[in-house]
């Protein structure tokens, strides 16, 4: 059976490796929803149980204020029973004076009855409805019960989905080190291939600088023998040029010393008697410094 290539099994394992992210990061999310959906109903359970105490409470209170109220209306209706009978007893014997005042109490008893008649029946308004309120809390208890049954399935279905959760984590794991053992032969095998090609690419460098630095050298060599040849070319040049113009000198001094000659000739022949001594010759310096600003002409010229 031929052997698999690299690159397919590399490939798999990249394959396998995505799939077991997907689906963890899929289960993670789904373990979240479900814990953060638990959370909330527990917060929901917790408050509707607080609002039941609050409103038993609010219900004996107001059971109480009942029958306070009650008792409170039974003592007055008996001491105004009575009190009444005892007026009633002194009406013969009352003035019209005393019958305006028994009439006024009377009004005023059945005012009062009014009054607390009015509370009696709100108070037994506000008892129904707590009761309602009270019934329909009974109802949500139940229905919560419901709920908790609910709640303890999904946290079962949650404990399966935490023990999946740790498998897919074991299954990456080995993936993780299969991949990691393939990784690091890959990496020691491209070490070893850039380590000769960098000896390579080291030895070719320096046969390339030897072979550079031999022709600069040799390049060097030659400039130096062509400036050492036009240097004593230009040192023979300078020294023919320096015997030339020690020769004009002389052959100056010589024209100099003949035109001394023929200027006394001259003097003398155009003089008949002894020339006065001085009176022939100029001084030298004079013609020699007009001689000097004259340009000299050398070889080359």
């Amino acid at each position: 059976m031929p052997p698999k290539k690299k690159g397919d099994s590399a490939r798999k394992q990249d394959g396998a490796g995505t799939g077991v992210v997907g689906t963890e990061n899929t289960g993670s999310d789904r373990e979240n929803l479900l814990q953060r959906e638990y959370d909330k109903l527990t917060d929901t359970l917790n408050n509707l149980k607080r609002n039941v105490e609050k409103l038993r409470r609010e219900n004996e209170f107001l059971q109480n204020e009942a029958n306070q109220t009650r008792m409170e209306s039974q003592e007055y209706m008996s001491y105004m029973s009575k009190w009444t009978q005892k007026r009633q007893s002194a009406i013969i014997t009352l003035s019209d004076q005393n019958h305006q005042e028994l009439e006024a109490l009377k009004k005023q008893r059945e005012e009062s009855l009014g009054k607390y008649q009015k509370q009696a029946n709100e108070l037994k308004k506000e008892i129904l409805e707590k009761e309602n309120e009270l019934a329909l809390l009974n109802i949500e208890i139940a229905e919560l019960r419901e709920f908790k049954s609910l709640q303890q399935q999904q946290l079962g279905r949650i404990a399966e989905l935490e023990k999946e959760v740790i498998s897919m984590h074991c299954r990456h794991s080995e993936s993780l080190q299969a991949l990691k053992a393939g990784f690091l032969s890959e990496k020691e095998r491209y070490e070893a291939q850039a380590n000769d090609t960098v000896q390579a690419l080291t030895l070719a460098a320096n046969r390339e600088a030897s072979r550079c630095l031999l022709a600069h050298t040799r390049e060097v060599s030659s400039e130096n023998q062509h400036l050492r040849e036009e240097l004593q070319q230009l040192i023979q040049r300078a020294h023919s040029l320096r015997d030339h113009q020690d020769q004009l000198q002389v052959q100056r001094q010589k024209l100099l010393l003949e035109r001394d000659y023929v200027r006394e000739l001259r003097c003398l022949r155009a003089t008949p008697g002894p020339p006065e001594p001085g009176s022939c010759t100029r001084p030298l310096g004079d013609d020699e410094g007009r001689e000097d600003t004259r340009p000299h002409k050398t070889a080359d010229t």
